[in-house]
């Protein structure tokens, strides 16, 4: 079974457009002075003011970037069938404290029951498919949603990434916890969230889009206190400490 969210590869012109979609964040990017690019049906902010200013807080500091437009297909079914679909798709089998990159996709498994594919929106179409694919072919009853408009997303980056949370969260993010592919669910600021390490000095912060414009406030104070600031997805591109990629 297929249970389809809105996806921006899905949408149809209308009276010759296409609508673009915006992350909950976007009016608050705008008001920034953010400048913006669009990215297989999104709108992404490339810079927030600063193009030198924002590769310098990543790279000394941190920056916030909003990563909302990655893509997040969500697969439930029983245990035994998540473990299999996992092992097909991603590489081999799932742990609940460390996800898997296998060609450009993270996996994520956030229960025995239920696991999440987290890539670039060029991928999400393909990633959704062979999950379809994947959970037809099931023995057991499985669903596929595509939730990249409920569940937004943050990218944390630079040598103060970690500070950054800790100033938010009581989530223990050290090394020896949570090292490069590591992967932790719990309360980050007050809110329930996953943090997925992707490399050293980058952190995707995960949460519900109804918490977008608060969890965008909380962060991005945090990170100005500690030298940071808001960053587009060219700051990331750009590298640094953790090689971000935008």
């Amino acid at each position: 079974m297929s249970l389809e969210f809105l996806s921006a590869d899905l949408v149809r012109p209308h009276d010759g457009s296409s609508p673009v979609f915006r992350s909950p964040i976007s009016p608050l990017l705008h008001d920034a002075g953010a400048t913006f690019v669009e990215r297989a049906g999104w709108e992404v902010a490339a810079s927030v003011g600063s193009p030198a200013a924002e590769q310098a807080a990543c790279r000394q500091a941190v920056g916030v970037a909003d990563q909302s437009w990655r893509g997040k297909i969500e697969l439930q079914s029983a245990p035994e069938s998540v473990a299999a679909i996992a092992a097909r798709l991603a590489g081999g089998p799932l742990h609940l404290t460390r996800a898997s990159n296998h060609d450009d996709v993270w996996w994520c498994l956030l229960s025995p029951t239920r696991a999440l594919a987290v890539t670039y929106p060029e991928r999400t179409p393909e990633v959704r498919a062979r999950l379809e694919e994947a959970a037809a072919d099931s023995d057991v009853a499985a669903s596929v949603a595509d939730v990249t408009t409920s569940l937004c997303s943050n990218a944390v980056v630079g040598p103060l990434a970690r500070e950054t949370f800790a100033r938010v969260s009581a989530l223990d993010l050290r090394e020896r916890e949570l090292g490069p592919g590591g992967l932790a669910a719990g309360s980050v600021a007050r809110v329930p969230g996953i943090v997925l390490r992707e490399r050293a000095d980058t952190y995707l912060h995960l949460f519900g889009a109804a918490h977008a414009e608060y969890i965008w406030t909380v962060f991005l104070d945090a990170a100005e206190s500690l030298g940071g600031r808001a960053v587009g997805i060219d700051a990331l591109a750009a590298g640094g400490p953790g090689e971000a990629r935008g």
